[in-house]
């Protein structure tokens, strides 16, 4: 029997509901809540943890995982403040080198994977330390410094809309179209649904990897430039925990550990539902602590709601 729409997408539905509550809550116990400052500052902050996410939802997708995006982030701050250190004219080959380091990232984790077979949580985890270890060799402190025009990025508006969440809702444009109207994207889905049946399709399964493993650490690496245009230094702070909460919000979205099921607007309710759910324990002034009780209540609870999906009527997927 044909399910309906609300039968097919009933706990992407909830997740999206519980972002609405969020806000009602919200709305009913602070007059700040609902102020214009307050939603630019939650928008933005979905536009940093979203970019991560989108990426990390990329190698779930295929079966994979990647562990060292937060770490990533951290480096590519510190590595982009330096090259930057406050001059206009350096702006270009920070962005660029920074990107670049993040694709060659990419590469590294997919060549160890494809051609080791090495299991992605094991070259990740190590990658990790190694970006950390890095990080912290190169300083321990605030090093380097934006430039001023790409500091004014952060709170340049168009239209009253921050150009960064403009800039969040073209990558989410943009995966949405990869996964839904590109061959790239019916494979990505094809090797996270079965891989053996994947490889006897002829699907070249070792491109598709460096292709998510690349896209991933390119966006991670970008992220580190978002953060380096709010914080204007590079902060070895930066990244930490960037990881666990890009997966929480792919998991929490409906996005398949296993692989081979999840969609972008499910990924986006999630991002939501974390972003609004700091914001919200901010704004009671809740400790921070509560943060990660709450996230892990959230996960535990997603991830047993659409492992009952699967066992009462079967996984599905689609972009």
């Amino acid at each position: 029997m044909k399910r309906s729409f609300f039968q097919k997408h009933s706990l992407i539905l909830v997740v999206y509901g519980l972002v609405m509550i969020l806000m009602l809550i919200g709305t009913f116990n602070s007059e700040r809540f609902l102020t214009l400052r307050n939603l630019t500052n939650v928008f933005r902050q979905a536009a940093y943890l979203g970019t991560a996410a989108l990426g990390e939802m990329l190698v779930i997708l295929t079966a994979g995982i990647d562990l060292s995006i937060g770490s990533l982030v951290k480096l590519c701050v510190l590595v982009s403040a330096i090259l930057m250190d406050g001059n206009p004219d350096n702006v270009w080959i920070a962005v660029l080198l920074t990107l670049g380091i993040g694709l060659l990232v990419g590469l590294i984790h997919a060549f160890l994977i494809n051609e080791l077979n090495l299991s992605p949580f094991v070259v990740t985890f190590a990658s990790l330390f190694i970006l950390q270890g890095i990080s912290l060799t190169i300083t321990t402190k605030p090093i380097g410094r934006a430039s001023r025009d790409f500091l004014m990025l952060y709170s340049q508006k168009f239209l009253g809309v921050p150009i960064i969440v403009y800039y969040f809702i073209f990558i989410t444009l943009l995966i949405m179209f990869l996964l839904r109207k590109t061959v790239f994207g019916k494979h990505i889905y094809a090797i996270g649904g079965n891989l053996s049946v994947a490889e006897l399709s002829g699907i070249q399964i070792k491109k598709v990897r460096y292709g998510v493993y690349s896209l991933c650490s390119v966006l991670a690496a970008s992220t580190g430039l978002l953060w380096l245009m709010r914080m204007g230094v590079g902060d070895p702070v930066i990244g930490k925990e960037l990881e666990l909460n890009a997966i929480i919000a792919v998991v929490i979205g409906g996005t398949s550990l296993f692989g081979g099921r999840g969609t972008v607007t499910g990924v986006i309710g999630g991002i939501l539902l974390l972003t609004f759910t700091d914001n919200l324990l901010v704004v009671l002034g809740a400790s921070q602590f509560i943060s990660g009780l709450v996230k892990g209540i959230i996960f535990v609870a997603a991830v047993a709601l659409y492992k009952q999906e699967d066992r009462s009527r079967g996984a599905h997927s689609g972009p």
